[in-house]
């Protein structure tokens, strides 16, 4: 890239970036027009305290879970990587990926805080985690939006069906990324880099990522039970009914990766999908907001704190 294409480029990440913190920005301002303020502020004043604490609490398995999977990955690729090298990788990971677009930013937060691995292996790593909870995401959302949608059985358990074999047949072959990859024939794929992305995802064999299945559905799991207890911090809400508006929503974010940090489409859709269950949308709309505090900007923050030391040059 020329010296006069830098400051282009440079100039047009910039106003990318701020434009989609004003689409964040404007769908939650046009949310609000439909959602009486008031009560969600009384919503809040009202909730009660042990239910929030507990929602708090979680984040402690949250960010554990996130942890473990992230040592297992980095220890099938170097076993002396450190544990602390790990947890700061994931949380520095975080804070990137809280200010980017579909959090993005995480694979480069990840990569800057490894020094034992190389950048192209934790890319690949980083593409497989992201890549397995949407695999997890995709089975639960696509079940909950045939049963909110009321489909009719036959046409649910067909779709259903087809989700579950698509997204564990992804699940368990990541190595079909480096295939699809090697089908575009850019400069950039003959790089070094490119191939330590593509033999990380080689090192993955069944029973990883059969352990791998078991760590995801755990954190994801841990997530709805967060949301679960935020919801009746508020007001009562049935198991069921949480999960159908929980994982709708995860799903439909994770196909919709145009927000910082997912905020706005993350409160839209909670709010949409809960209120086809009869839920409040002061009720759902307080619960989302506090899912971000808890699971985003408090880990983010804490990232901060892992800031990399950049050379001089």
């Amino acid at each position: 890239m020329s010296e006069l294409e830098q400051p282009r480029s440079r100039l047009r990440s910039i106003v990318l970036l701020v434009g989609r913190a004003l689409l964040a920005v404007i769908l939650l301002v046009l949310l609000f027009q439909f959602v009486n303020v008031s009560d969600v502020v009384m919503c809040f004043l009202t909730a009660r305290i042990e239910y929030l604490a507990g929602a708090l609490l979680l984040v402690v398995p949250n960010l554990g879970l996130q942890m473990l999977k992230w040592r297992y990955f980095v220890r099938l690729i170097n076993p002396q990587s450190t544990n602390f090298e790990t947890a700061a990788s994931l949380l520095f990971g975080i804070s990137l990926g809280t200010v980017t677009p579909g959090q993005i930013g995480e694979f480069g937060g990840r990569a800057l805080r490894h020094t034992s691995i190389p950048v192209g292996a934790i890319v690949g790593l980083t593409m497989v985690d992201r890549l397995q909870m949407m695999c997890v995401m995709g089975i639960a959302g696509t079940a909950s939006l045939t049963i909110l949608l009321h489909l009719g059985t036959v046409l649910t358990a067909l779709i259903v069906g087809l989700a579950v074999v698509a997204f564990l047949g992804l699940f368990f072959n990541p190595k079909v990324v480096p295939l699809l990859i090697s089908r575009v024939r850019l400069k950039m794929l003959r790089r070094p880099w490119v191939q330590d992305f593509n033999e990380a995802i080689a090192v993955f064999q069944s029973r990883h990522l059969i352990i791998a299945l078991l760590l995801s559905v755990t954190f994801y799991l841990v997530i709805y039970l967060q949301m679960f207890i935020l919801l009746n911090a508020f007001s009562s809400v049935k198991p069921g009914d949480a999960f159908l508006g929980f994982a709708a929503m995860m799903f439909l974010k994770a196909l919709i990766p145009f927000f910082l940090g997912d905020l706005g489409i993350r409160e839209a859709s909670s709010v949409y999908f809960y209120s086809l269950r009869g839920i409040a949308t002061a009720t759902s709309l307080d619960a989302s907001l506090l899912l971000f505090v808890i699971n985003v900007l408090f880990p983010s923050i804490l990232g901060l704190f892992f800031v990399p030391k950049l050379p001089s040059k």
